[in-house]
């Protein structure tokens, strides 16, 4: 009772198994009874009284059997039933069929006919179907002459009737067990499209290997829910690739300053310290470790803000065109060590706008660090600022290898890097990642337009108008 296939087949059949036989039985019980056997009895009734009548008046027939059939001859065309005269014993005399002459002298009818206790005719049933009627023909002195009995003409069609009536009993029986086959067949399949859910969300929440659903062969609903649940699977997978490429970022960014921070150590504890120019290298070189790692604990820190849903912006009034300056002279000299041409264009009458500085420069100085990184010697970097379709448009462009169709989609990822950076195997694939949080979080958007060998554009857009 408990199962979802047992439930499904009571609740399809259920109204087919109480109403429709009992409906069907009633119908038919009515018909014949109410219907069929009523109007038979009346119209026999009603033939056999005139018959009687007629043959009350015509004496002759009773005592002449050559009288008597030309007198069936005259009145059964008429009639739709067979006739008989029986005498007063109730022996057959003659009948309009031909077939019964052989039972001519046979008795027919055995009651005795008494006036006063019998009723003026009889008819007889047989299984609630009308057999005959019987009617006395009573002279008018009183005196009792014989029957007319009127045979029910539709006797062979009540035999047929009663052989359709088994043949419906099997039809129905049959429907039935075809339905029961039917809703079985279907039950049992959704119980085990449900099953194949219930073991892959149980397999899910174990641990044990994620597989996808297929949605393609079930019902729409059971489609959605094994659509929820690839999803699921799918985000799973991403989270599960995340954090292997954070783990395996995490040990080389984290191990390379610390193996070069312990060599320093060690040269400077082996007497370095006192070579004044190695010490000045050494100590410069440690400064540069850690402020890479300082950086990387940022970049955590930022991605732990945006996952935690925790990244809050502290809005103020910005000018815009200083902001940017201070932004891009940061990167000027690293641009011109590297011997690239570096092209600047900042308006000086940018408006003011509210905005998180430090947030959205570090969205700026992630573009403008990996346009220098990925630009070879003698290449170009441009930062183009102007105010288009009340936007502050803010443009990196480089003259670098470019990002495949294919990769433009997926850079934003955490932890992602395009082919061609994977040769450079600084920082954790988190700039792109900050820098789009940080330009959403001012209700602006970013996007890229790259080619292979032909550079790439980054293009920040931010509302003007934001409070």
């Amino acid at each position: 009772m408990l199962s979802l296939r047992f439930r499904l087949i009571l609740n399809n059949l259920l109204p087919l198994l109480l109403v429709l036989p009992v409906v069907g039985l009633l119908l038919v019980y009515l018909l014949e009874t109410q219907g069929i056997v009523a109007t038979v009895a009346r119209d026999l009734t009603r033939q056999a009284v005139l018959v009687a009548d007629a043959a009350g008046l015509q004496t002759e027939i009773w005592v002449d059997p050559k009288s008597a059939q030309a007198f069936l001859a005259r009145v059964s065309p008429r009639l739709s039933a067979r006739v008989m005269l029986l005498d007063t014993g109730g022996r057959l005399l003659v009948s309009s069929d031909i077939a019964d002459n052989g039972a001519i002298g046979t008795i027919l009818y055995a009651e005795q006919y008494d006036p006063i206790q019998n009723p003026e005719f009889d008819i007889r049933y047989d299984q609630s179907t009308v057999k005959d009627v019987v009617v006395p023909v009573v002279r008018s002195d009183g005196l009792l002459l014989g029957f007319v009995r009127l045979a029910n003409p539709l006797s062979s069609i009540n035999e047929r009737s009663l052989q359709l009536r088994q043949v419906m009993f099997w039809v129905v029986g049959l429907g039935l067990l075809l339905g029961v086959l039917l809703g079985w067949g279907l039950a049992n399949d959704i119980s085990r499209q449900l099953r194949t859910a219930s073991q892959a969300v149980t397999g899910l929440a174990t641990g044990q290997t994620l597989y996808e659903l297929d949605e393609s062969k079930s019902p729409s609903e059971i489609s959605q829910l094994y659509r929820a649940f690839n999803t699921l699977v799918l985000r799973l997978k991403n989270l599960e690739e995340n954090r292997k490429r954070l783990l395996a970022n995490l040990v080389h960014e984290i191990g390379r300053p610390l193996g070069s921070l312990l060599s320093a150590v060690q040269a400077l504890s082996g007497g370095a310290h006192r070579n004044q120019a190695l010490r000045v290298d050494l100590l410069e070189g440690m400064a540069g470790e850690l402020h890479r790692l300082n950086n990387l604990v940022g970049d955590l820190a930022n991605l732990h803000d945006q996952l935690s849903g925790t990244l809050m912006l502290s809005r103020e009034p910005t000018a815009v065109s200083d902001w940017l300056q201070k932004i891009t002279e940061t990167y000027k000299e690293e641009a011109l060590s590297k011997r690239l041409i570096w092209d600047c264009v900042i308006p000086s009458g940018l408006p003011e706008l509210s905005l998180d500085a430090d947030r959205l420069a570090l969205a700026v100085q992630n573009l403008i660090s990996n346009a220098i990184r990925y630009t070879p010697s003698g290449g170009k970097v441009c930062i183009h600022t102007e105010i288009r379709d009340r936007d502050l448009i803010i443009e990196v462009l480089d003259s670098g290898p470019g990002i495949p169709k294919d990769e433009q989609t997926k850079i934003f990822d955490p932890f992602t890097r395009g082919s061609t950076a994977r040769r450079f195997s600084q920082g954790l694939g988190l700039g792109l990642t900050i820098a789009r949080e940080m330009v959403e979080a001012h209700g602006g958007i970013i996007s890229i337009d790259s080619l292979p060998g032909k550079g790439s554009i980054f293009r920040v857009e931010i509302p003007i108008n934001i409070a």
